[in-house]
């Protein structure tokens, strides 16, 4: 899809928009704070902006321009900034008044690199207070509500109006009760441009939204309070999904076995979403009754089995998904446990095996408004990996598999209290410097020490570049000799120690061994091989990614050094390699909390060319090639 530069002055700031999309949206999404009453629909006037040059003509000027702007304006290149069309490159003068970003724009935790958007969120609360039902005034209850709604003229479109607001039927039976128990004072709770809820008096100060990030192993949400776009918790669990498999192609196995596996499968996702809105409603003391609207990013195997749609046609080529554009649907179909006629937003999946997550991260750092390629790499079982412009974005997905999570380590654990997951090898002495999380006694090894310490072996010279370990007797004579100690064969199983048991303390054995270093080359080999199609289809080097983002609890956790050393991603220099959290769960929450970015991820899910790795023959020269660790100095 073509795109439009727009060239915001005196801050010469730049980003870049779809062709015909509006220039009140686009100032919005710079983080301007437009002057707009009415929401941009050319009724107040208030929008006033000067291009430059001015148009040649007059042609393109609307009739609400002609009603708010003085010829004189006009011919100096003065628009209404809600009635200009972009569908060419433009400069624009901002008035000096919304050059301070706007104090409610929404800066999401999760991101360090990421965008803000203004906070307009689906869910609105409006106060009302109704007159008396008389003998002369005998307006039926809906249509007295709706008459007072919209005589609240900037909270709609003028054709909505016109044609009048929808209404969710569920509420007829309560509405009767509710306006006569509040004497007819009463809060409206809208969805978008539907009335989903009435409420007794005024309970405008309570409205709350959660945004989830179901992984395939981990599931994160978070509980915003939608007047002000404050995050007030966050809760994680692990994905109850795992004990019928560790990644999504295991659990379409599982759901293929018979018709009443997936509705169990969904159960337990379903059953652990109800915990985690449970424990967020507690920690920020909020009733579940007042959350009226829960976003959602996922893959698109996570996406179907949440929703109850059938994923086995993901496992088969083509790999078709039942369905990628957005999706809303009742809460209560669900059966989750906030406003009964709340709603839940999946976020647009691209295609079988990039779903909403990704598009989550590239909204979050913005990679769609980058003038230079950049790399999203977001590290998991199921590794996605996007590269793009504002120009175009590329994008594909590797089963790097569950090596990244401890798993089929022998001595793995997931990054929890008492995994190492930081290795340093001291030159001098050969010590191992280890780092664990909580200052515990050591345990077992995360990903993130798995790849620290296999980088830090490499250096060293214990493992060679076809990921070998090295023998004692091949060892290179630099090799410290406490290193070397620690080499040894076990039961016809070469291994490095790096932990020694220790009796007294109560302390493990723990090791590394020849299996877990392939392991980590199978896993590091499918997301470096899945980078280098990537480069080939945009048709650039490494050395012009620009930057390179590592996405994702895991990808922000490892030691960007280290995951350049074993070749995971490609040698830029360290200052261009950014860890930017769990960039998907922003993505959920400022799709939350801004209607702005709801309409920018679902334009990205369209432009993103998705890329199939299966069957591609360059892939499986590049995953061979990739099994091999860097030699010094390479550039990747």
């Amino acid at each position: 899809m073509r795109k439009v530069k727009v060239r915001f002055l005196p801050e010469d700031r730049t980003i870049w928009v779809r062709v015909g999309e509006n220039l009140h949206e686009a100032l919005l999404i710079a983080g301007y704070a437009v002057d707009s009453p009415c929401a941009g629909w050319g009724l107040c006037g208030k929008c006033k902006i000067k291009l430059q040059p001015p148009l040649p003509t007059a042609l393109e000027i609307t009739t609400q321009e002609l009603k708010h702007l003085t010829l004189d304006e006009i011919q100096q290149g003065y628009r209404l900034a809600c009635q200009v069309i972009l569908n060419r490159d433009a400069e624009v003068w901002v008035p000096a008044g919304w050059q301070e970003q706007l104090q409610k724009n929404i800066h999401v935790t999760g991101s360090v690199v990421g965008q803000a958007f203004p906070l307009n969120p689906a869910v609105r609360k409006v106060y009302l207070e109704l007159p008396l039902p008389t003998l002369q005034d005998r307006l039926a209850d809906w249509e007295r509500l709706e008459r007072g709604l919209l005589a609240r003229q900037h909270l709609f479109r003028p054709e909505m109006r016109e044609r009048g607001l929808h209404l969710d039927s569920d509420l007829l039976g309560s509405l009767p009760g509710v306006m006569r128990r509040g004497d007819y004072r009463i809060t409206a709770v809208l969805y978008e441009e539907t009335l989903i809820a009435a409420e007794e008096g005024n309970t405008t100060a309570l409205a709350y939204g959660v945004s989830f990030d179901l992984g395939t192993t981990t599931m994160v949400g978070t509980i915003h309070d939608l007047n002000t776009g404050r995050q007030l918790a966050s809760y994680s669990r692990s994905n109850p999904q795992q004990v019928y498999g560790a990644d999504v192609l295991s659990r379409i196995s599982f759901v293929s076995r018979s018709a009443g596996k997936l509705l169990e499968l969904q159960s337990r996702i379903v059953n652990a979403v109800n915990e985690i809105i449970e424990q967020l409603a507690v920690a920020a003391g909020v009733r579940s009754e007042h959350i009226y609207e829960a976003t959602v990013v996922g893959n698109t195997v996570i996406h179907h089995l949440f929703l109850g749609l059938d994923p086995t046609y993901l496992g088969q080529g083509p790999y078709i998904p039942v369905v990628t554009g957005p999706v809303r649907v009742k809460a209560r179909r669900l059966g989750i446990t906030m406003c009964d006629t709340g709603y839940l937003y999946l976020v647009p999946n691209v295609a079988g095996f990039i779903g909403g997550d990704a598009v989550g991260v590239i909204l979050s750092t913005g990679l769609y408004q980058s003038a230079e390629s950049r790399l999203a790499v977001d590290i998991g079982t199921n590794g996605e990996i996007i590269l793009g412009s504002a120009e175009e974005i590329w994008a594909c997905s590797t089963a790097a598999g569950p090596a990244f999570e401890g798993a089929r380590i022998k001595h793995g654990m997931r990054a929890t209290a008492g995994a190492i997951e930081s290795v340093i090898i001291e030159d001098q002495t050969g010590n191992l410097v280890l780092g664990v999380i909580g200052e515990e006694a050591p345990r077992g090894i995360s990903g993130s020490g798995l790849i620290d310490i296999v980088a830090e072996l490499l250096r060293v010279g214990v493992i060679d570049y076809s990921g070998r370990l090295l023998a004692g007797e091949d060892l290179p004579p630099t090799v410290a000799a406490a290193i070397a100690s620690r080499v040894r064969e076990n039961e016809g199983r070469r291994e490095f120690v790096i932990v020694a048991a220790d009796d007294q303390r109560g302390q493990a054995e723990i090791v590394i061994n020849q299996e877990d270093i392939r392991e980590l080359q199978l896993a590091k080999g499918a997301i470096a091989a899945g980078i280098q199609v990537l480069k080939k289809e945009r048709g650039i080097t490494a050395g012009q990614i620009a930057e390179i983002y590592l996405a994702g609890s895991f990808g922000s956790s490892i030691n960007p050094a280290s995951a350049r050393a074993i070749g995971l991603i490609p040698g830029l220099p360290i200052e261009r390699i950014v860890a930017v959290g769990n960039a998907a769960g922003a993505g959920a929450q400022l799709v939350l909390l801004s209607r702005s970015a709801r309409r920018q991820a679902e334009g990205i899910a369209r432009e993103v060319n998705y890329v199939e790795l299966s069957g591609r023959s360059d892939f499986q020269e590049a995953f061979l090639a990739a099994m091999y660790f860097p030699k010094p100095n390479s550039k990747g």
